[in-house]
């Protein structure tokens, strides 16, 4: 099993990449895609949120975010409530970038599940996302024991 999911590591990795229009724009680095993906589908994140969502340190998100917003794929807005606190979005060019990226994904998946027949890829995503739950559960609840710890 553990084989298996180093192939489907290493294919996803390599396949985290935008399509031919927008290839060699950003240099690969896998987090810059996923807060990307993230602002493409929560237009308006703060620093802290994106984070928490990456599984990353503040510090770490902080990098990738400035490296973004330098390269103009993210804006850094004040947010209206908070004066202390600073909302995330997508540029035009950011948002472009994301779609690409998106886009990319369902190919590889569509292609990935090729290899099962309908009722075969059901029972995958079941079996996928149970395992996934669990291990959003886990986060959770050592995310709840460090809080509670410190």
């Amino acid at each position: 099993m553990l084989e298996y999911v180093h192939v489907l590591m290493r294919v996803m990795l390599v396949s985290e990449r935008t399509g031919p229009e927008h290839q060699h724009v950003i240099k690969f680095n896998p987090l810059d895609f996923h807060t990307l993906s993230m602002l493409r589908t929560a237009p308006s994140l703060r620093a802290s949120d994106m984070a928490d969502g990456l599984g990353v340190a503040a510090t770490t998100a902080s990098s990738v975010i400035a490296r973004l917003v330098k390269r103009g794929y993210v804006a850094r807005t004040q947010n209206k409530t908070d004066r202390r606190a600073y909302d995330l979005t997508l540029t035009t060019q950011g948002r472009q970038i994301a779609e690409a990226i998106h886009s990319q994904d369902i190919r590889n998946m569509e292609l990935f599940l090729s290899a099962l027949s309908g009722g075969d890829q059901d029972n995958l995503l079941d079996l996928l996302g149970q395992v996934a739950g669990r291990v959003e559960a886990l986060e959770t609840d050592g995310a709840a024991a460090t809080r509670t710890s410190t």
